[in-house]
């Protein structure tokens, strides 16, 4: 890897997850969130393979939503940690301290609950809003009785007229498993509420996917409106001479097809993608030149970006 200047320490690119790019997929879970807001649905899950970029899209396009009216809807976030015992406790404490609320170690359910409720209820009243979302992320880690906790904020909220959407957000296969074991009579209120609406998020998935988010990159600025093209940044005479990093979309298309063939991929996660190109674009191209790019060098970099683990190894 080359020496970095000072001058380019604070460069996005250089902090990848600072950088989050606008793909289809996350298109698509903004206008489903939309619809659900609008229409008063109760609750949904969305999974898709890890790193596939579900949290950073959930992040982003939630600092967007609004309701009919265009008011921006209060959003909360929990994440489930991993624990050796799942308690219904355990949640309620996982609650408060998401929403910085105190706890204290004599707190019971009953009381946490409360707590958060009024919560919830003061930041709608705030916002001028009768509805809010809750995101739950890492819902593959509750136990079935563990979301009898979020039944009971959605039915609590609802005495007092107010609604609640409750999105479970987890990876797919431990998600769909844990939602599809849960006895649909016994757990018939939780199915009713949480799973009826399922949405899988997945990755990169075509060439022209691919192009959409390298646009991108020939189209930032850093700083934002001011500054050079994340690409100009670093290939300035290239970019001077035409070159789009846009242009390179069918050689990265043909090194993942590659992978996704032979380790049978659904589709190319945000994490692995954003790794291959801001090495390309860093430390590859500017070293070698962009008349270089080929799809060995792609291919180097897509191993390098972990989406297979065992086949990380330095490019030489």
């Amino acid at each position: 890897m080359k020496p970095v200047s000072e001058r380019e320490q604070d460069h996005p690119l250089l902090h990848p997850w600072t950088v989050v790019l606008d793909t289809p997929a996350m298109a698509q879970l903004r206008e489903d969130l939309t619809q659900w807001v609008w229409t008063g649905i109760p609750g949904a899950a969305v999974a898709g393979p890890s790193r596939v970029g579900k949290t950073t899209a959930i992040e982003k396009v939630c600092n967007d939503l609004v309701d009919r009216n265009g008011r921006q809807i209060p959003v909360f976030q929990v994440n489930i940690p991993l624990r050796d015992q799942s308690t219904v406790v355990s949640v309620y404490r996982q609650l408060c301290w998401s929403a910085g609320l105190t706890v204290l170690s004599r707190d019971t359910a009953d009381q946490m609950a409360d707590r958060f409720i009024h919560f919830i209820a003061d930041q709608m009243s705030e916002a001028g809003v009768v509805q809010a979302l809750l995101v739950v992320d890492e819902c593959q880690r509750l136990s079935p009785r563990q979301f009898n906790v979020f039944a009971e904020l959605y039915d609590r909220l609802r005495s007092i007229q107010r609604a609640l959407l409750v999105v479970f957000v987890g990876n797919d296969a431990e998600t769909w498993s844990l939602i599809d074991s849960m006895d649909p009579v016994f757990f018939a209120h939780l199915h009713g509420r949480f799973f009826r609406v399922r949405r899988v998020y997945r990755g990169i998935a075509s060439a022209e996917e691919i192009k959409y988010c390298l646009a991108q990159y020939d189209r930032l600025r850093h700083p934002p409106k001011t500054g050079r093209t994340f690409v100009a940044q670093y290939l300035p005479e290239a970019v001077n001479s035409g070159f789009r990093l846009a242009s390179a979309a069918g050689l990265f298309w043909r090194a993942f097809r590659s992978f996704q063939k032979e380790h049978k991929l659904d589709s190319w996660g945000m994490q692995s993608f954003s790794i291959t190109t801001n090495t390309l674009l860093t430390d590859f191209l500017p070293r070698y030149g962009t008349d270089a790019l080929d799809d060995d060098m792609v291919e180097q970099a897509l191993r390098m970006s972990g989406l297979v683990p065992t086949l990380v190894k330095p490019f030489r």
